[in-house]
């Protein structure tokens, strides 16, 4: 079999969880167990200073003053840190003025390596189109974002806005391949970009962890879980519920909360005396599936936007009926009616379709489970890396 190697330039990388680190993690552990070679993620050293501890072991090799690694092994790939600030926050900035920046740029043997990056407006991808030119290695860019960068400080955006328009409409057709994670996205690029024929779509995908399904014949658990920004989409669904609980005694909210301002919510919900809602704080996966996946009917996902929906994916695998905003590409996730996608922040379309899915959940609940396993399946989707690496 061929082997191909890859060097993913990444923004960041696990212990650090978002979308492109989780994205880029399992993509390595997938790869080399299919025994298609090697991966190299060379990352920026944010966050992995402050967490590197809970990875040390004795696999790790470290820099001449032994205390910060400057690269590991871990689950058969290797992770490379480079120097780095951040310039805003969660957009590092390389050190490249500092020696150990282009040092540890120079352990990778270059030979048969093909360059991907994730996501273009972080400068990681940046950083990877410069070396796969200067080493005139095949580069590959995987885009997840269908929109522009929104910050706190409207010149800022206005900056980030201005580099993507000129910088990645430049770059964009000096890709040797150009993946795009949707159709959405793929539209995205053509329409703000770059009309490109030749974009390669291959949908993102999910490790998932296998569960039991319990039957519930007690209660509806309804299931909330989001990083809020804002009250109000969660206030909008905790008045829905509570008036939903008038001719359904039987149903229960749970919202698992990754916010500070917990206080205002409580005393909202109980300044209008509502009994059925329960605080869940932020768990591990495993712990998720095992104690909470198998109990829960139907998912709400009232987000204004979203790039790869992984709860959504989830719970459709776990038979749960899942309503959900239309933003970006959900509705590409599934055609079934186990997937209820309504219209934006809009009480009365929350309130219809989540009445539907309370009164229709065991008729609905398995209906997009197989073809969402097969559709986002690991097996697949490297395969499918695989042989575009080849036709390079």
């Amino acid at each position: 079999m061929q082997k191909i190697n890859i060097i993913q330039f990444l923004p960041y990388f696990s212990p650090h969880k978002w979308w492109v680190e989780n994205v880029a993690e399992e993509f390595s552990s997938f790869y080399v167990l299919k025994w298609f070679w090697e991966v190299i993620n060379v990352v920026f050293d944010i966050w992995q200073k402050e967490k590197i501890s809970s990875l040390l072991s004795s696999d790790i090799i470290y820099w001449s003053d032994k205390k910060t690694p400057i690269w590991y092994k871990q689950k058969w790939y290797t992770v490379y840190l480079l120097p780095a600030f951040d310039l805003i926050h969660n957009f590092p900035f390389p050190k490249f003025w500092e020696k150990k920046f282009w040092e540890i740029l120079r352990l990778t043997e270059l030979k048969t390596w093909i360059i991907q990056t994730h996501t273009r407006f972080f400068l990681s991808s940046f950083l990877g189109w410069l070396f796969a030119k200067h080493y005139k290695l095949n580069w590959v860019h995987i885009e997840h974002w269908s929109d522009y960068v929104k910050l706190w400080s409207k010149f800022k955006s206005k900056i980030a806005y201005i580099y993507d328009k000129i910088i990645w409409k430049w770059i964009f057709k000096k890709a040797n391949k150009l993946v795009a994670i949707s159709e959405w996205v793929n539209n995205f690029i053509k329409c703000e970009f770059i009309w490109l024929k030749n974009i390669n779509i291959i949908y993102n995908w999910i490790d998932f962890i296998s569960w039991d399904r319990l039957d519930n014949w007690e209660n509806i658990n309804i299931w909330f879980a989001w990083r809020i920004v804002n009250l109000k989409w969660i206030n909008l669904l905790i008045d829905v519920v509570k008036d939903l609980s008038e001719n359904h005694k039987n149903i229960k909210l749970f919202i698992v909360w990754d916010w500070d301002d917990k206080v205002n919510l409580e005393k909202y919900i109980k300044d209008n005396n509502i009994k059925n809602i329960k605080f869940l704080w932020p768990k591990n996966r495993e712990y998720i599936a095992k104690d909470f996946l198998p109990k829960i009917d139907i998912l709400v996902n009232p987000s204004y936007q979203e790039w790869l929906p992984t709860t959504v994916l989830e719970w459709l695998i776990s038979w749960c009926v899942v309503v959900a905003t239309d933003v970006w590409w959900t509705k590409e996730i599934s055609n079934k009616d186990d997937l209820i996608i309504i219209e934006k922040w809009k009480k009365s379309e929350l309130k219809k379709w989540l009445e539907k899915a309370i009164l229709n959940y065991k008729v609905l609940w398995w209906k997009s489970s197989a073809y969402v396993k097969e559709k986002f399946n690991w097996d697949i989707v490297i395969d499918n890396y695989f042989n575009l690496y080849k036709s390079l």
